[in-house]
């Protein structure tokens, strides 16, 4: 229970500008909120209970899980806090994305916004195209094709 305590106060310290907090025997919820058009709704919803000295997470809808320390909450609501910020780009938008990192653009992973397998920052990759969201797909020097998106993930362009 000590370990749920200190994310009670870390969430009431931090966050509940951002969250709501709702307390059940001996688990937390967290209601990760954002705001679109003027109106908040809950984006993602993290269970959290104690386990072994640790914390055991899982974020909803994603159906994700894990066991993390206190200080990863941070991490976690930093990722939340990036994919809640993902909006759809305009036409135009889109057709700047496609000029800019066109096939074969050499690029720098600075940070990715995930949850799941983020690709490590510094990792190095060559971009394929940009789909019709305007994400932009990579060949990653590790073996994966994660995508980035405009605006949430940090990236740059390697100069030849």
């Amino acid at each position: 229970m000590e370990l749920l305590i200190e994310v009670v106060k870390k969430v009431a310290d931090k966050y509940m500008d951002r969250v709501n907090l709702i307390i059940s025997g001996n688990s937390l919820t967290l209601e990760y909120l954002y705001n679109r058009d003027g109106e908040q709704d809950v984006y993602k919803t993290l269970t959290i209970t104690e386990f072994d000295g640790k914390l055991k997470v899982r974020v909803s809808p994603d159906r994700l899980e894990g066991i993390i320390d206190v200080s990863e909450l941070d991490d976690i609501i930093l990722v939340l806090d990036k994919q809640s910020q993902t909006k759809n780009h305009t036409q135009e938008e889109i057709k700047y994305i496609r000029e800019k990192y066109v096939a074969g653009t050499k690029i720098e992973l600075v940070k990715m916004y995930d949850l799941i397998a983020p690709v490590p920052t510094g990792t190095l990759g060559i971009v394929q195209y940009v789909d019709d969201i305007g994400t932009i797909h990579v060949n990653w020097e590790n073996g994966s094709s994660l995508g980035l998106s405009v605006g949430i993930d940090e990236f740059k362009i390697l100069e030849e």
